[in-house]
């Protein structure tokens, strides 16, 4: 069967016959969406694979994104055997192709079965119309499935690869492999490395990646974990403290739905959200001292460059940061390299605001002074601000402090 009607098959995708280029992009089945953690690993991992020499036939030793080429079909046996070293989600399946009896090789996961020389990702349901399992290796035994079986020498014996040969280094495929991994943890590195220049990048770009950069930096973690619904801790810090924080968090998420039919989530969508996360855990949890300020940035357009301030709040203690909406715990220390702190509020502070302000989760130095936040102009905005003081302010105070009291005894 020709190989790009196969990849529509496995994944229900169709053919364009407009923007073409879509037909050659990694194609995922709609039923796998569910795995996004699982996606986003995949994802990280290729965009960080070493470069890979070319087989003696000229074939580039890719994993495709975009610009999928057929020719790869052929080294699928390689192709697992590096994905699956690199990354401890994946088994490796070897099988046959059952439309020409041919030996083939594929990844999986759970029901989730990933073919890098199609370039497709789809329900193991499903693939298994087209290829039959013949033996599983384990992720555990694939290195010595490597020495007991030098399976990877064939794809390269007839050219020098990395000075080994076929003939003369019965281990050339562990070198082989070990070398992508070396290479793959070099590039990973890189990745937490902050240098003048990655300093002045995420200065300057912080905003239009939803902050991944800035968030890898303060955590030292990769960008799919970033992407999750995980909240990231430098590795310096104790990760017990998110026992702390799952409790507080589950008390405000509790209040918010209950009383105010809001969703407060701390694991997801937080971004955008850094008021009322980060007030609502510290009147719940006062240990956290609420700080709030904001990152100095530049842009430059039309060769003018004008300086700007992104108002921000998040949560300190002793020496550590808990920003709830970057999702991150980071040294104190690290994080001011970024951001800059202006004011400071305890829990009985706080609350002395929420009684003139009332249910105004928000930046409250500016909030009081009635200077503009973020790109709040409504009228609303403006008529809330006129409303400060007012018994109606002081009346939704006093019932918001008071149900953080009664759900704190859950």
């Amino acid at each position: 069967m020709d190989l790009n009607k196969l990849r529509y098959l496995l994944t229900e995708h169709m053919e364009k016959f407009l923007f073409t280029y879509e037909n050659f992009k990694l194609f995922i089945h709609p039923s796998v969406v569910g795995y996004n953690d699982l996606l986003n690993r995949l994802e990280d991992d290729i965009n960080l694979m070493p470069e890979i020499d070319q087989t003696p036939d000229n074939v580039d030793i890719k994993f495709y994104k975009y610009d999928y080429n057929k020719n790869l079909y052929s080294k699928s046996e390689l192709l697992v055997f590096i994905l699956a070293s690199i990354s401890k989600d994946w088994d490796i399946i070897e099988g046959i192709d059952l439309s020409t009896g041919k030996p083939h090789f594929w990844l999986k996961h759970e029901t989730v079965i990933y073919d890098p020389s199609l370039a497709v990702i789809t329900t193991e349901n499903i693939y298994s119309k087209w290829f039959q399992k013949l033996t599983d290796i384990k992720k555990e035994y694939i290195r010595q499935y490597l020495i007991e079986n030098n399976n990877l020498s064939k794809f390269y014996e007839k050219t020098r690869f990395k000075n080994y040969r076929k003939n003369n280094n019965p281990n050339f495929s562990v070198n082989f492999i070990d070398k992508i991994v070396e290479e793959f943890s070099e590039n990973v590195s890189k990745e937490f490395v902050l240098d003048k220049d990655k300093f002045e990048h995420i200065k300057e770009y912080f905003m239009f990646d939803n902050f991944i950069e800035l968030r890898q930096i303060l955590s030292l973690k990769r960008k799919s974990y970033l992407k999750s619904s995980n909240i990231a801790v430098h590795p310096s810090i104790d990760d017990h403290i998110l026992e702390t924080i799952e409790k507080t968090t589950k008390c405000v998420s509790c209040l918010m739905q209950k009383e105010y039919d809001m969703h407060f989530d701390y694991y997801n969508w937080t971004l955008g959200n850094c008021y009322g996360l980060s007030i609502m855990f510290h009147l719940f949890n006062g240990s956290f001292k609420l700080i709030q300020g904001g990152m100095p940035y530049q842009r430059h357009e039309f060769s003018i460059t004008t300086d700007h301030f992104y108002q921000h709040s998040w949560l300190e203690k002793d020496d550590i940061v808990y920003d709830p909406a970057l999702k991150i715990i980071t040294p104190k220390d690290l994080y001011y390299t970024f951001v800059q702190k202006q004011d400071e509020y305890s829990k009985e502070e706080t609350e002395k605001i929420l009684l003139r302000i009332g249910f105004n989760l928000t930046h409250f130095k500016c909030f009081m002074n009635g200077i503009q936040i973020g790109n709040n102009e409504t009228i609303r905005y403006r008529s809330l601000v006129n409303k400060i003081d007012s018994p109606e302010m002081r009346k939704e105070g006093e019932k918001l402090l008071s149900l953080v009291t009664k759900y704190k005894q859950y």
